[in-house]
């Protein structure tokens, strides 16, 4: 390339004309210059006002993207986006080609989104393979985590004009569904933290055993210095102390106070020490849901690549898969009748 073969629309002036001779140098001693300097010249376009700007920048406006709007959800999240396009591996014109279809091409495979046990690949294989990749990019990216949004749902959101950013009941919505997103890098994925009210304190809490046993002062004050008692534990620890069905109805309902879930209390604890982890996960998602108003959830875990879906009155399908810890009788308040769940990586 030489300066009488660009094409200027004014004369360029004499420092104009230093400039491109040191360009042609520069490309001269270093072919790899040319790559680089491509990469410049074919993202800018002229603007109205005689000025250069991002072909990209442009492309991903909210007035030139129709449905799609999610890039203006959060302070930052439009700013974010052209960050991840330039940091995700591809050439230009694939970069280029996915910022001008923005709001016209659905990479997500909503469908396949909301089945029980999912891989990534099932739900992203509409996606070009540049929109694959930036899915990566934008999973856990940290401008997307503004505005109380998890990972994952920018992603989801980006890439479907089917799929929206919510700010209430739910965190996306697909196809008219309200999901509620737990999303993370490994199986510790996402914990169920009811709306305040609705989970009960029994580690310590005196006042609960006495009245438990009125009768029995010496068993009241041992069980209110029990800790540790979990989902997994929960069916020795009746047995150890002698406890029956109706002891553990009200020690399960002083936990889980949500009105909604006191059917699966009353199933879990008629089952008396018989009672499973699996029975008392489902009591702690109900609470969570209802309380929270969320009745659909999506669960997405990078590490294996593998996504669950489910409602809350039907865990059943995904229990083989479901990776949980529940903590009921527990000194950490931060975590007592709060469910940690997550992926298996093989059925159980």
């Amino acid at each position: 390339m030489r300066y009488h073969e660009i094409k200027l629309v004014e004369a360029p002036d004499k420092e104009q004309i230093k400039k491109v001779q040191r360009i042609n140098s520069k490309m001269n001693d270093d072919p790899a210059f040319i790559d680089e300097l491509w990469n410049i010249v074919s993202t800018r376009v002229s603007n109205n006002e005689g000025g250069l700007e991002n072909r990209i920048v442009k492309a991903l406006q909210p007035s030139n993207t129709g449905a799609e709007q999610d890039q203006t959800y959060g302070a930052g999240f439009l700013e974010g986006l052209v960050d991840a396009i330039d940091k995700t591996e591809g050439t230009i014109e694939e970069k280029i080609a996915f910022a001008q279809t923005l709001g016209t091409v659905d990479h997500i495979d909503t469908k396949a989104l909301l089945q029980p046990i999912s891989g990534w690949g099932d739900w992203l294989a509409p996606g070009t393979p540049f929109a694959q990749r930036l899915f990566d990019t934008m999973f856990n990216y940290a401008p997307f985590r503004a505005d109380n949004k998890g990972p994952g749902e920018f992603s989801l959101a980006i890439l479907s004009p089917k799929i929206t950013l919510k700010g209430a009941k739910g965190d996306i919505d697909v196809n008219g569904t309200p999901l509620e997103v737990k999303a993370g890098m490994t199986s510790s994925g996402g914990r169920l933290a009811p709306t305040s009210g609705t989970l009960g304190q029994l580690q310590n809490n005196k006042e609960f055993w006495a009245s438990l046993y009125p009768d029995d002062a010496v068993k009241g004050a041992t069980l209110a210095k029990v800790n540790k008692i979990n989902a997994n534990n929960y069916s020795s620890f009746l047995e150890q102390h002698s406890l029956t069905n109706q002891d553990s109805q009200k020690i399960l309902s002083a936990i889980f106070k949500h009105p909604a879930c006191q059917n699966l209390v009353n199933k879990a604890a008629g089952m008396g020490m018989k009672v499973t982890a699996a029975d008392l996960i489902k009591i702690a998602v109900k609470n969570y849901g209802v309380s929270q108003g969320d009745e659909h959830f999506l669960i997405l875990q990078k590490d294996i690549r593998t996504s669950i879906y489910f409602y809350i009155d039907n865990v059943d399908p995904i229990l083989s898969r479901l990776s949980f810890s529940l903590p009921l009788i527990d000194s950490d308040t931060r975590s007592q009748g709060k469910a940690q769940i997550g992926i298996l990586k093989k059925a159980r």
